[in-house]
């Protein structure tokens, strides 16, 4: 519903966020000591699952980079990638109702400008340029790799708001695991899955399987029934899914070979919008995607190489009750990207990427087949000139079918301010380019093929802190200050004969701050983790071709001013329990900013316990979702449930190979 003041509702959001953030602080100053002489800060730290930073050498990137592993995942198992997103890092997620299309705004642009990959093939729809994250399980994904801004040049195409890298790197000398899990929820939701992995020496080989369903006739409230505010039920809303994946690798010597393959199969009934009566129109739609990659690499003292190769073809079959609506689209990926590095001298580095990626699409609002080739190379030159200073230049020039588009490039550095790495100052410009996805090329009617890149031009300046003490406690804090700027935005705007098109038609501001916390404690036997994530972010519209445009100076729609989150778990022997919140101020529903959804509050809490018994461990996980009750849209006119439940079973059985033991 939307409404005009939410004051009431900000209030007790900030005073439950307030109490939960003093917590947290409270948590990370316990026991807060000077480093030791000898202690070395590590290049990845870890709190709850959650590394702040990501790679070795990523920490040291003059961009920001945050990195999610697999227990963090397993601890969602539960929940899908979305919602694991909203709770647990800065990025913005909107959900057209419960099971409908969940895109993920980073710094205030849309979906269709967050690149998603998996394995390093891109997951976004040729055809809307979307990524819908309702059907991307967590069980596809073994560690999520998050990438602020378009700083990252080493992709084939450019983006502009961010990046969410998923991978199923494998992992050697881990022994035999079987898992099987079975859970159940509110409004007949149950969910079932198996994997089994096996990682040796040399080899290495994951299979994993899925399944989940549910009527999601949820209950939820109807501020604008005829009579007054009604409780009523969702209708139409049932969903089933599932899917299997397959990783296999094999190493030898500084050489390694992997596979992946993944196919996912979702159908989804799509409930109408809720105004005065809840519409019902009776669509579905059936999503089918088959993927799969082969990666090689090698890697040695002064020479490293990559090679990756994949493939996608993703059906989409949309039912209405009206005929003429209904249809079929279908759209397929060839991808192929390479890697060359080479170290010059101690000091300095460079390295070559090129790739090439092949699109198609055919949809009931396309007249033709359409066609898309993308070929680009970029060039890297890394250096520490200075025992603590690193340096990054990257340029990269992409050719595309039908379009021009301008160099784009990346320059920074970071520099250690202590000796020992604790404390680090990073900074970076870039220029980064969007291609327009197909549907604002070639839609009939109101595609416009005239239509140029999306450009993006601003750089970003932060500290981030780092401590391990000598007992094993860990404190992170990263801050960081971001500015850019958005020309040729594409928009539908509707024409003089009412139909509506495509141009390339204002351009935003984009300006704000980011805080990430974190702090890990272990007194007695309990462990005890806590991080928040805090977002400031203004997306103002500064320019428009249309005349005396009033959303000049305003907000863009959905792109909320404050996004804030706080996660905090303890764990002791059997029993690990958690609580996380979130916060979303108020999100414009229209361009001048006239109406606006209200600031939601949303709570989750978990508890469960852990089993062992030799090799086999039993877990059980109980969950509670939007603990308050809180009435709520991420889309205006789509609810999302009220209170929910989740219990699951997990059944493990684990072969650790012996210290010094071989296993093929």
């Amino acid at each position: 519903m939307v409404q005009r003041s939410s004051d009431n509702i900000i209030r007790a959001s900030v005073r439950c966020l307030t109490l939960s953030a003093a917590t947290l602080l409270m948590l990370m100053a316990v026991s807060v000591r000077a480093v030791a002489q000898d202690s070395i800060i590590e290049d990845t730290v870890n709190i709850s699952a959650v590394t702040v930073t990501a790679r070795a050498s990523a920490r040291l990137s003059p961009f920001t980079v945050v990195k999610m592993d697999a227990e963090l995942l397993a601890g969602h198992g539960s929940s899908d990638l979305a919602a694991l997103l909203q709770s647990s890092s800065n990025l913005f997620v909107r959900r057209n109702g419960n099971q409908g299309l969940a895109s993920v705004s980073v710094r205030g642009m849309s979906g269709s400008h967050t690149l998603v990959t998996w394995n390093d093939l891109p997951l976004n729809s040729p055809g809307n340029g979307f990524s819908d994250f309702t059907i991307i399980p967590l069980k596809a994904a073994s560690m999520v790799r998050i990438t602020s801004g378009g700083s990252d040049l080493d992709d084939i195409t450019g983006y502009i708001g961010g990046k969410v890298e998923l991978s199923t790197d494998p992992e050697f000398n881990t022994g035999t695991e079987a898992a099987v899990s079975l859970g159940a929820g509110s409004y007949g939701e149950i969910l079932s899955s198996a994997s089994y992995s096996r990682g040796g020496q040399r080899f290495y080989g994951r299979l994993s399987a899925w399944s989940g369903k549910g009527t999601n006739d949820f209950r939820f409230i109807n501020e604008d029934a005829p009579g007054g505010p009604s409780a009523e039920r969702r209708t139409n809303a049932s969903f089933s899914s599932e899917g299997i994946t397959s990783d296999l690798a094999y190493r030898k010597g500084t050489s390694q070979l992997s596979t992946h393959l993944w196919f996912n199969d979702a159908f989804r009934e799509l409930p109408g919008p809720v105004t005065t009566v809840q519409q019902d129109y009776g669509e579905s739609q059936t999503d089918r995607s088959f993927r799969g990659v082969v990666k090689y690499s090698l890697e040695g003292d002064r020479f490293s190489a990559g090679l990756t190769a994949g493939g996608s073809h993703d059906i989409n079959r949309y039912y209405h009750m009206v005929a003429s609506n209904n249809g079929v689209n279908n759209s397929s990926l060839m991808m192929l990207k390479m890697r060359i590095g080479y170290r010059v001298s101690e000091k300095t580095g460079l390295v070559l990427n090129a790739g090439n990626t092949f699109e198609k699409a055919s949809a009931l609002s396309f007249d033709n087949l359409e066609k898309r080739n993308t070929f680009s190379a970029s060039v890297a030159v890394r250096s520490n000139p200075l025992p603590r200073l690193n340096l990054l230049l990257q340029v990269r020039q992409v050719a595309v079918t039908g379009a021009s588009v301008a160099p784009e490039f990346t320059a920074g550095a970071s520099w250690m301010l202590s000796r020992r790495g604790e404390h680090l100052l990073k900074m970076s410009l870039s220029r980064n380019t969007k291609l327009p996805c197909f549907n604002d090329l070639y839609w009939i009617p109101g595609g416009n093929p005239e239509l140029s890149p999306e450009t993006s031009a601003g750089g970003e300046i932060s500290w981030s802190f780092a401590e391990v003490t000598p007992s094993g406690d860990r404190n992170t804090l990263d801050l960081s200050i971001h500015a850019s700027r958005v020309d040729d935005l594409i928009q539908w705007i509707p024409g003089q004969s009412g139909l509506w098109h495509a141009v390339n038609l204002r351009s935003v501001n984009v300006s704000g701050l980011e805080a990430r916390a974190g702090g890990q404690r272990s007194p007695g036997q309990w462990k005890l983790h806590g991080w928040m994530n805090y977002a400031f972010t203004r997306t103002v519209i500064a320019g428009s071709d249309i005349a005396n445009d009033r959303s000049v100076g305003n907000q863009l729609i959905y792109a909320p001013l404050h996004h804030a989150n706080i996660n905090l778990t303890a764990g002791r022997a059997w029993f690990r329990t958690g609580l996380s919140a979130a916060i979303e101020s108020r999100r414009f529903t229209t361009s001048d900013n006239s109406e606006w959804l209200p600031s939601a509050f949303m709570t989750e809490a978990f508890t469960g316990a852990v089993i062992p018994a030799g090799p086999v461990k039993l877990q059980a996980d109980v969950r509670v979702n939007n603990i308050t009750g809180t009435r709520a849209e991420s889309v205006r006119n789509y609810p999302m449930p009220l209170r929910t439940f989740n219990i699951r079973l997990t059944l493990t059985w684990s072969g650790k190979p012996k210290e010094n033991e071989k296993v093929m």
